[in-house]
């Protein structure tokens, strides 16, 4: 084995004890957030001055709770990890970064701990990311499509968040619907990930179609999800 070879190979077999702290602390930063997110759902208006001060509570608390099991299971993926290819540490580092800072939106001062620890977990294994910028491009190259469609199906999340009634019920569970459809693609057949992304994205979109925003977001969804699974089934 190549010096190179055994430098790659040794945070992933001796899993050093700061990434295994900072695994643990994006943990308790997932759980400090869904407790976050049920606190802003159930009691959020007696604390407004803690969760921002927003007025809608109940589908902020639903988007609070959602991005925190977005972290929680990719924390879980960082634990757990037998082998940490270019590839899952992309996923985990996303999977933390992004609800991290969003969730600084969606519940205030409630956020501040799990928020810092989600993010400084993010900074931590970043650093694997940045010593395989190689791997990192070749990932990145293979699988943008799916991670566009990621973006998208968070910004559907927060869409649903900020709409009202029944239609924001719908984009928040399509947007996590899509995003679950993408981390289980390998276990569906091609034919169930295309219904899956229709079924998902389709709701939303009708009962706001006198927008502008939330249809053309659907079909881009849609359209870029068909396309990275197509990719992804002929790559297969």
């Amino acid at each position: 084995m190549t010096a190179h070879g055994h430098a790659h190979a040794q945070p992933l077999g001796v899993r050093p004890q700061l990434h295994q702290l900072a695994a643990v602390g994006a943990t308790a930063g997932a759980v400090l957030g869904l407790l976050a997110g049920i606190s802003e759902l159930t009691v959020g208006p007696q604390i407004r001055s803690w969760v921002g001060d927003k007025l809608d509570t109940t589908r902020l608390g639903l988007a609070t709770i959602t991005l925190s099991l977005i972290a929680l299971a990719a924390a879980i993926a960082w634990l757990r990890r037998d082998s940490a290819s270019t590839g899952r540490n992309l996923s985990v580092f996303s999977g933390l970064l992004a609800p991290g800072l969003i969730g600084f939106t969606t519940v205030g001062r409630l956020w501040y701990a799990p928020g810092v620890l989600l993010v400084l977990a993010s900074v931590v294994i970043s650093n694997d990311l940045r010593t395989e910028a190689t791997d990192v491009g070749n990932t990145l190259s293979a699988h943008w499509l799916a991670g566009l469609t990621a973006v998208l199906a968070a910004f559907y999340i927060f869409l649903g968040a900020t709409a009202l009634g029944l239609a924001g019920a719908l984009g928040i569970l399509g947007g996590v619907a899509i995003l679950a459809t993408l981390a289980a693609s390998s276990r569906l057949s091609h034919r169930t990930r295309l219904l899956a992304l229709c079924a998902a994205a389709a709701p939303f979109a009708a009962l706001t179609w006198w927008s502008v925003v939330t249809p053309l977001l659907a079909v881009l969804l849609i359209t870029i999800g068909t396309l990275s699974v197509t990719r992804n089934a002929a790559a297969r």
